[in-house]
């Protein structure tokens, strides 16, 4: 299982050699070169790392490709929708530590106000597109989930109308692979392995190869390559 390889008191210095490490061992050539900083913050945030969120962010702001404001604040809105969808999964007090700080380090004229999910509401619509996400990453497993679930119908309901209704089936910003990326590494680094299990399945499901998925979980674990 996922193991948080910060040393126990990690500095600034640390958490970016961590950063270069998941950046060159993620199969960026498979899933594209816009997607590793999603697994760092997911990882680094559910790990109990928030911190170090806004070092990501500084230093990602510094490359050509977030030269302009609108570039940075298409950049916060994919940060701030990561930490949207682990707060699903690791409770939101960690996330919204990380978004503090991150805003804290956001100059004025980078600040995002956009709101995803203005007008949102819990109804049959939503509830349907939470099924739909959902079949696609549990297919004939949910059964078992939902038999389990049948005498905790908190959680049924928890699960169906927010879990995926609100947070995990909105992909507007984060596409299916990239909501996967932070959802499987949220929980693999809290070292669940029911819901890990699951979710590895998940992500095969919805198409990343066995392989790439190897390296995303030694992108998790922080293990350098060499």
């Amino acid at each position: 299982m996922a193991t948080n390889h910060f040393p126990d008191d990690p500095t600034e210095e640390d958490a970016l050699a961590l950063f270069q490490a998941v950046e060159e061992k993620f199969p960026a050539k498979t899933l594209g070169n816009d997607k590793w900083y999603i697994v760092a913050f997911a990882a680094m945030v559910g790990g109990g790392q928030p911190g170090f969120a806004p070092t990501l962010y500084k230093e990602l702001i510094k490359r050509p490709e977030y030269s302009t404001s609108e570039q940075r604040k298409a950049l916060m809105r994919r940060i701030r929708e990561t930490m949207m969808k682990i707060g699903s999964v690791v409770g939101v007090c960690k996330p919204l530590e990380a978004i503090f700080d991150i805003d804290a380090a956001t100059q004025p004229d980078d600040k995002d106000y956009a709101f995803s999910r203005e007008g949102w509401q819990c109804d049959e619509a939503n509830r349907l597109r939470g099924f739909a996400w959902q079949d696609r990453i549990y297919k004939q497993n949910q059964g078992k989930i939902d038999d389990a679930l049948s005498s905790q119908k908190d959680f049924d309901w928890l699960t169906k109308n927010i879990i995926y209704g609100l947070y995990l089936s909105d992909q507007s910003i984060l596409n299916d692979i990239e909501t996967e990326l932070s959802v499987l590494c949220g929980i693999m680094i809290q070292n669940l392995p029911r819901e890990t299990g699951w979710h590895l399945r998940g992500i095969r499901r919805i198409g990343v190869s066995m392989e790439d998925v190897e390296t995303i979980q030694q992108c998790v674990c922080w293990h350098v390559s060499s």
